[in-house]
């Protein structure tokens, strides 16, 4: 009972044979891979607090800048979570002090740090030696203030000081700000909190630097040894007071009220800005298009009193050439190919996700109509099955980008959200198992899915289980539960669906895993949707029941838990991988709803004022219920024939006399997803004939001149697809 799938389709999906556009459709379920679990060991992580600061009132008068305001806020922070790109790291020349991105328990303030900028040097004396670390240009407003945590042990300052200064010069001159031996009382090996005042600074860009220096015990100032430190959390706060800001296309600029007095109402322009305008007191805002950019700010007070100000060119914005970035219209992945699955036949949408804001547009597909679009997010409907290939080459004054990706093109399919090298794994936390039996209050495991490309039934779930230990009967026969739910707010939400079994019926395959199927009344999605794992047994020394995730990513992470009865995602919680993204081994059983008119996008009829029979082929995978017809003088004259592929034969009443034009809407449904066929009816149809089609070819390929009146889909452009809206347009008037 657990091994079979969806084998009801293959009698079904025979039929569609009879469509010559659509390639050789998915006849089997596809087979449940076999994984090698790994484990190996994680820790846990907790949050960091805000510093605020009041605004000043006065005489109502508006004025604004960036980076701060009722509130102080980091004008330039640096956290080493993605690196040190930025920093000019020297090294001394030996080599025996040098910088490098270690973790060294700054997760302690910040829950979410990743890593920190590093020094240490060697603990010979004689091999002591002075080494840097300079930050990229700082722009300080006024008020100013240099933050920073440093972990060191103050009893090593005999060994080694790291002094932070400032340049305005590259360093040719440079100030100390702060040095290890001014602080006191702390013998441990901690974190220092660190604040120096810029107000010296302000409106100058300057480099801040990090010196590893010698000891107070060394006389001759060689350098220092033996002591280790470990920096992060870096910012510039402050309230400034600036002529303008100089920004690139996309980057955030946020803007603050800076007006005397006591506003209680605020008016933005920001012309050419997303948004152009706002009400809040200190928005948000960025631009798509190089340029210079007024700001204008009107405020207003309790008793009505108004002060505006408008600065001119107060931002200048530069582009930059875009990055392509193709995002498929589902995100979730064929099990076996581990490409993006979309549904054939029917319409879907793709979407350009660059960056660097391109204002062209050139794809490409295979195995698709159209083949080719220059829309920013084209509808294409697959007549292939299987493999094919997406191509988007983007474009703006700054240069030109391409991307590149291979999706599944499926009626049916098994989906997972696991990348290509993706392996499983599970965790050994000393107190359980993640994800499984644990004591950290775990109680639920959620994996999410995106949007299907169409409307999507789902069967149930394979579920990879690694260990189903259990001694004692209450845990053996402990109800292990997968669940469909919708999504709210990011969360999973309403329960669709749910199926069970007991510890001891979960099948773990040995050295490979095999999955085990939670099979349900199938149920149709058309949004993001959850699957969920509930009802795991506690863990102790005699139960263990655990199942697969991914190896922690940098990317792409799907997984959730209920912690203490709160959903979380995994990104960040552990300390594990490259941000500790991941996603478990769920693999949903699903099938697209596929019904369309063909040709695929057809969506109106034309029939003339005489009365007839016209007809209009569909595909449905599932079949399709009566047809509704909204008016009295259109009906549907034919019985269906059980096959996926049918021709409606569509009956109509003459035009009465004195009537210019008149239209029904047939509404057809598999009981999942929905469309419409529109009939029009007129009474001055031209009569069209196999002349037309050979003068409207001409037309495309520009021997004779072009008539506006062949241009049946209206977009502007004589091609293909007007001449099969012709060839409909004779057939039917034939008939």
């Amino acid at each position: 009972m657990k091994k079979t799938f969806l084998s009801s389709f293959a009698l079904v999906l025979a039929a569609l044979s009879l469509q010559a556009q659509v390639a050789e459709p998915v006849r089997n379920a596809a087979e449940r891979p076999s994984f090698s679990p790994v484990k190996v060991e994680q820790a846990a992580s907790v949050a960091m607090p805000k510093r605020v600061r009041a605004n000043a009132s006065g005489e109502l008068k508006a004025a604004f800048s960036v980076q701060g305001a009722s509130s102080q806020t980091a004008v330039w922070s640096d956290n080493f979570d993605q690196g040190a790109s930025s920093w000019a790291l020297t090294n001394d020349p030996s080599g025996y002090v040098k910088w490098s991105l270690k973790s060294k328990g700054f997760n302690t303030v910040d829950a979410a740090d990743v890593q920190s900028l590093y020094v240490e040097g060697p603990y010979q004396i004689f091999r002591r030696a002075v080494a840097y670390a300079t930050s990229a240009g700082v722009s300080v407003p006024s008020n100013g203030a240099f933050h920073a945590y440093v972990k060191y042990s103050e009893a090593m300052n005999d060994y080694a000081v790291l002094t932070v200064s400032v340049s305005t010069d590259d360093f040719a001159t440079s100030t100390d700000l702060w040095n290890s031996t001014m602080e006191s009382g702390h013998t441990g090996n901690i974190w220092h909190q660190v604040e120096a005042d810029l107000s010296a600074f302000a409106g100058k860009s300057v480099k801040f630097r990090f010196t590893y220096g010698p000891g107070t015990a060394d006389e001759f100032k060689t350098g220092g040894y033996m002591a280790d430190y470990a920096i992060d959390g870096l910012e510039v706060t402050g309230v400034a007071s600036i002529d303008g800001v100089n920004v690139a296309t996309g980057e955030v600029v946020k803007f603050a009220d800076l007006s005397q007095g006591a506003p209680v109402a605020w008016q933005w322009a920001f012309p050419g800005g997303t948004p152009s305008a706002s009400t809040e007191q200190n928005p948000q805002v960025y631009y798509k298009e190089d340029g210079t950019y007024n700001v204008s700010l009107e405020v207003i007070d309790a008793q009505g009193n108004k002060s505006a100000v408008t600065r001119e060119g107060f931002v200048t914005v530069t582009g930059k050439a875009p990055v392509a970035h193709i995002m498929p219209p589902a995100t979730f992945r064929e099990a076996s190919s581990h490409l993006p699955l979309v549904a054939p036949l029917a319409s879907v949408q793709f979407s350009d996700a660059s960056e660097g804001f391109p204002n062209k547009w050139n794809w490409s597909f295979t195995g698709a109509s159209p083949a080719a679009s220059t829309e920013q997010s084209p509808k294409v409907s697959y007549d292939f099955l299987h493999k094919q290939s997406v191509g988007l080459q983007v474009e703006n004054k700054h240069g030109k980008s391409e991307d590149k990706m291979d999706v599944q093109v499926e009626y049916e399919a098994v989906i997972n959200n696991l990348l290509p090298d993706d392996r499983p794994i599970t965790y050994d936390l000393g107190n359980g198992t993640f994800p499984g039996s644990n004591q950290m209050g775990v109680t639920e495991y959620g994996e999410r899915f995106s949007k299907p490309s169409r409307p999507m039934v789902v069967y149930g779930a394979y579920v990879y289980f690694v260990t189903n230990k259990a001694t004692h009967i209450a845990d053996q026969i402990a109800n292990v539960g997968v669940h469909l739910r919708k999504s709210e707010n990011g969360l999973p939400g309403e329960k669709l669906e749910s199926a069970w079994w007991r510890t001891f019926e979960l099948e773990v395959g040995g050295s490979n895993l095999v999955g085990t199927e939670f099979k349900f009344n199938p149920q149709v999605v058309d949004d993001e949707f959850w699957f969920t794992i509930d009802g795991i047994p506690e863990w102790n020394d005699s139960c263990n029941v655990s199942f697969a995730m991914a190896k922690f990513r940098n990317e792409g992470n799907t997984a959730y838990m209920l912690k203490k009865g709160k959903w979380q995602p995994l990104t960040g919680y552990f300390q594990g991988g490259d941000g500790g993204q991941t996603s478990f081994y769920i693999f949903p059983m699903v099938a697209h709803s596929v019904i369309t008119t063909l040709p695929v996008g057809t969506d109106e009829i034309v029939v003339p004022a005489t009365a007839g029979v016209a007809e209009q082929q569909i595909f449905s995978l599932f079949g399709y219920k009566d047809p509704v017809v909204d008016a009295n003088w259109c009906r549907i004259m034919n019985k269906q024939n059980g096959l996926t592929v049918d021709t409606l034969k569509i009956g109509y009443d003459a035009l009465p006399a004195g009537m210019e034009s008149r239209t029904a809407n047939i509404t057809l449904t598999d009981g999942y997803d929905t469309i419409t066929l529109k009939v029009t009816q007129k009474a001055d149809q031209k009569k069209y004939d196999v002349t037309d089609v050979t003068r409207l070819i001409n037309m495309i390929l520009g021997t004779v001149e072009k008539d506006e009146a062949y241009d049946f889909d209206g977009d502007g452009i004589l091609n293909v697809t007007d001449i099969t809206s012709l060839i409909n347009i004779i057939l039917q008037t034939a008939q």
